[in-house]
């Protein structure tokens, strides 16, 4: 009977398997981005008022002045981010602050001969010279990556100029325009741990700071006729893609 028990396989118990604790989003972090900002809808849109339509209407209606000017802004973007999430299960909400330096600019010149008429030049540019956020955002974690959609508050500096008349004649107008404007973003991005404190992420942002008014004032020597005035005004968006990176405390 002792044999036949020596004999049986002894019972060995399974090995034990420490689980691997995935990677927890919580916790303040600060880092740097730079990436390329596109503007949409650019360029400036004349408005006038002119009593009768006697000094801007024939020019108007003969194609020798023009009532706007289109044109592309784009450029560099680049600057810093904070914020902090809270990791509850796999998903991820946050608050983030950024400020960016803005390359993003444009311009468009035209000039007219149209007899009668003088030669006309209009020339207009746009600038975003600054661009601030503070975003909500709500991700999902799986484990080291996590995917994530934003969206808050804006605002950004912004300069806008124009020329606009006869220059043979001293009939111009020219307007310049520097403001803050405040709008609002939204967008989607993605991030991964490389290690317990660097993460690596890309992100596309659409931002809308809104229109800005820019009157015309006549240069010295040009009295218009009473009544009339001329405007331009402008659209400023665009879209933001850019690269992050972040240290996480």
């Amino acid at each position: 009977m002792a044999a036949k028990a020596a004999d049986m396989p002894q019972y060995t118990p399974p090995p034990v398997v420490t689980a691997v604790p995935l990677w927890d989003w919580s916790g303040f972090y600060l880092g740097l981005n730079a990436g390329y900002g596109w503007g949409q809808n650019g360029g400036a849109n004349m408005s006038f008022t002119d009593p009768g339509a006697a000094f801007f209407g024939p020019c108007l209606v003969a194609g020798s002045c023009v009532g706007g000017l289109s044109y592309d802004t784009d450029g560099f973007v680049g600057g810093a981010q904070a914020g902090y999430n809270w990791q509850i299960n796999q998903f991820v909400l946050g608050i983030e602050a950024d400020i960016e330096y803005s390359d993003m600019n444009g311009g468009a010149g035209f000039a007219s001969f149209v007899p009668p008429f003088a030669a006309g030049s209009f020339t207009s540019t746009s600038e975003i010279n600054w661009l601030a956020t503070l975003r909500g955002r709500l991700g999902v974690a799986v484990d080291r990556t996590l995917i994530y959609a934003t969206g808050g508050l804006a605002a950004g500096g912004v300069d806008d100029n124009f020329r606009w008349g006869y220059p043979t004649i001293n009939q111009v107008y020219v307007g310049d325009g520097s403001d803050t404007e405040w709008g609002w973003v939204v967008g989607a991005g993605l991030e991964y741990a490389m290690t317990d404190n660097f993460i690596l992420g890309a992100e596309v942002l659409y931002f809308d700071l809104g229109s800005t008014s820019v009157p015309g004032v006549p240069v010295a020597g040009f009295i218009p006729p009473a009544g009339t005035s001329i405007t331009a005004n402008y659209d400023h968006d665009g879209v933001i893609a850019r690269a992050r990176a972040s240290y996480k405390f």
